[in-house]
């Protein structure tokens, strides 16, 4: 598989590119841009940059939910921890700068599902 015009694609796991939101120490509310079996992408925002090394080893927490039309909404979280591989700084705000951050899961992350409501 190619990326862009040039560059082959070398990652060993399929991505998937949605949306959801990660929890992290210190920060909420961030999304996740990338996620495959052994990894993640996302983004957020830190005065801390060095809390974001690569090597640090940060516990996350990822929301979902699986919506089965006309039946129910199921809440799923995913909870462990990974390793961050790199960061790239996106930009500055007011609140700190705007990483990406690659984070490898140093484990297989533990999933948690709940029935959050029925559909009418």
């Amino acid at each position: 598989m190619m990326t862009g015009d040039r560059v082959p694609d070398r990652r060993a796991d399929k991505r998937l590119d949605r949306s959801f939101q990660i929890t992290l120490p210190g920060h909420k509310g961030e999304t996740v841009n990338h996620i495959s079996s052994t990894g993640v992408y996302f983004e957020v925002i830190a005065n801390d940059i060095e809390a974001f090394s690569p090597g640090m080893t940060i516990p996350v927490q990822i929301n979902a939910s699986s919506i089965i039309p006309g039946i129910s909404t199921r809440e799923i979280n995913l909870n462990g921890s990974g390793s961050v591989v790199r960061y790239d700084i996106k930009g500055t705000t007011n609140h700190g700068n705007r990483l990406g951050v690659a984070m490898r899961f140093d484990d297989k992350l533990d999933l948690q599902m709940g029935l959050s409501q029925r559909s009418l």
